[in-house]
């Protein structure tokens, strides 16, 4: 979909433009900014990368900050700027994780550090095999929506990766990603399969474990924080993307999903949600 095109490594130079957006953490750390050039867009993150993209030919052209590993460049293109064009040019991208159980997927919505990628790996752990840990792709496939596999890899702070593999990683920083491959101990699934229901998680990481179904315009309302917006300006674009997520939120199940973020909880998530996955499919 977006060829790219890596530069050497470069101290991200001054630019004339004032973004005309930026994504902003809870924390106010700003994690992207959005400039206009004239062949598209300049994608910025700070301290980390700069993108050019050139929307008409679907190209993008990528320089990393001096102290961006490969490894961090790939996953800001991959689960940034791949989402970001992919649904200003009419996909469906939402920012989360997938499992995939009894042949169908799950999708697990919620913000940076809120647990999702985390509650992906465990479901592995237990043997259902995770299909993404950060960008989910849907397809409209008739009355149903394929969910695409993305990279079978796990990125995950330093002390989920350390519970999920049962050992220490040494001389690692708390904010250290780790990048776990996917093996026997957890599985990847490599093929499409229908998305059966999405979970947003909850932003109070010590409330009880809960369920709650979303009804009506509300499942709406919680999607669309989690969606990808290249062009916060263009109108007729986004009046298209906000009736594709509207679409997915009244053809497919949403909840909220509460649990307390310890892991020592997290067999008790998975039960609960297994349990009411499958009773829904067979009342």
């Amino acid at each position: 979909m977006l060829a790219l095109e890596t530069h050497p490594a470069r101290v991200q130079p001054a630019l004339a433009s004032a973004p005309y957006d930026r994504w902003v953490t809870p924390e106010g750390e700003v994690k992207a900014e959005f400039h206009r050039r004239p062949e598209g867009f300049l994608v910025r993150f700070p301290d980390e990368a700069d993108f050019a993209i050139d929307i008409a030919a679907r190209r993008a052209t990528g320089w990393p900050a001096p102290e961006t590993t490969p490894d961090h460049f790939e996953s800001l293109f991959q689960h940034g700027v791949v989402p970001l064009v992919g649904n200003h040019l009419g996909g469906l991208f939402l920012h989360g994780s997938a499992v995939r159980v009894d042949g169908q997927a799950i999708a697990f919505l919620g913000l940076s550090r809120g647990g999702k990628t985390t509650l992906a790996g465990a479901f592995a752990k237990a043997g259902y095999p995770f299909m993404t840990e950060d960008v989910i792709e849907l397809v409209p496939s008739g009355d149903a929506y394929l969910l695409q596999p993305k990279h079978s890899r796990l990125r995950l702070f330093v002390d989920s990766a350390s519970w999920l593999l049962g050992r220490e990683f040494a001389d690692a920083e708390d904010d250290d990603k780790h990048s776990l491959a996917a093996d026997d101990a957890l599985p990847f699934s490599d093929a499409p399969v229908p998305l059966a229901h999405i979970y947003v998680l909850g932003r109070d990481h010590d409330a009880p474990l809960a369920i709650t179904p979303f009804e009506g315009p509300a499942a709406l309302a919680q999607l669309l924080p989690h969606s990808f917006v290249l062009d916060v300006e263009d109108k007729p674009r986004l009046r298209s993307h906000f009736g594709r997520i509207g679409e997915l939120s009244e053809s497919i199940g949403c909840s909220a999903l509460d649990y307390p973020r310890r892991y020592e909880e997290l067999p008790s998530v998975i039960a609960a949600i297994l349990a009411e996955i499958r009773t829904s499919q067979n009342p």
